[in-house]
């Protein structure tokens, strides 16, 4: 899985893991609705982990208890 990264507030990182890029934008659009388009384009693809995160599905939900691999 891939590992991705979005501000919002701005200069408020978080950390999700995804199978895609598209995954992350449906999980941006359905927890960010009236904020989308100030969220979306802070989103980058990141080469290792943070402390913390999220692991989302193929439909971009968060999947609970997932950890570092």
């Amino acid at each position: 899985m891939k590992k991705f990264r979005y501000e919002y507030p701005p200069m408020e990182a978080h950390f999700v893991q995804a199978p895609s890029p598209e995954a992350v934008l449906a999980f941006l659009k359905r927890t960010y609705p009236h904020n989308f388009d100030a969220v979306a384009p802070t989103m980058v693809e990141i080469p290792r982990w943070p402390d913390f995160w999220k692991t989302l599905d193929m439909d971009g939900r968060a999947v609970p208890g997932h950890r570092r691999e």
